[in-house]
């Protein structure tokens, strides 16, 4: 039998605020397989779980509720209309300028969508923001279709920007102040791009790389 959802009051709505509020809490800190209804109707104020169901239907609804409300969806698109370039360098700098600042003030939600991800198959998210669930895959794939980029395959590139994103977030949050007080955000992510782009193994004066210390390296480990 289907769980009739009441009319809100204002009495209501602060029960519900209070639920979404530990949903959220715990979503992120938890996950979702992890956190159960009861968890989160303990979270909100020690609740009866029936009391959730006054709100919402499942705690699928409730994590719905909370992708659908906390979605900055016109900032993604501004994100997405502003990737463009006529070399592959010049797309892959425009995508991280407007990627990774997005990527810090949203670390939060983005998780929620990476629940979405996994649990859901991104059913929820592809449903209100489809752009967002266009495959980075297809992407790099524009990005390799222009000029200006060496050889590689598409997944070494594609975990590339995703790992100069996610180390940018998590350097960003919980790196030491002082490092992160030589350069502005904005340098941060310049500086990041420049060594993704142009590398940071010394040149020798053929333009290529000195390959001595690492073939030193290697000795060493080998003996």
């Amino acid at each position: 039998m289907a769980r009739r959802i009441m009319t809100p009051t204002p009495k209501g709505e602060d029960a519900r605020t209070e639920i979404l509020n530990a949903a959220w809490k715990l979503f992120i800190t938890r996950g979702y397989a992890s956190t159960s209804l009861r968890d989160i109707a303990k979270a909100a104020g020690n609740r009866a779980v029936g009391g959730i169901y006054n709100h919402f239907a499942s705690k699928e609804a409730l994590f719905t509720e909370l992708l659908e409300m906390a979605a900055p969806v016109e900032e993604m698109r501004a994100v997405f209309a502003a990737c463009h370039g006529e070399t592959a360098p010049e797309l892959i700098r425009a995508y991280l300028r407007a990627w990774l600042p997005l990527n810090q003030r949203y670390y939060e939600y983005l998780k929620l969508v990476q629940i979405d991800l996994g649990e859901f198959g991104g059913a929820n998210i592809q449903r209100i923001f489809p752009e967002l669930t266009t495959p980075l895959q297809e992407f790099v794939r524009s990005i390799q279709a222009l000029p200006g980029l060496r050889p590689m395959p598409t997944v070494v590139l594609m975990r590339l920007l995703d790992a100069i994103a996610a180390g940018y977030v998590v350097t960003a949050r919980y790196g030491p102040d002082d490092v992160r007080a030589d350069f502005t955000p904005e340098a941060w992510i310049d500086l990041l791009i420049d060594a993704l782009l142009n590398g940071i193994a010394q040149q020798n004066d053929e333009g290529g790389i000195e390959l001595e210390n690492l073939e030193m390296s290697h000795d060493n480990r080998a003996n």
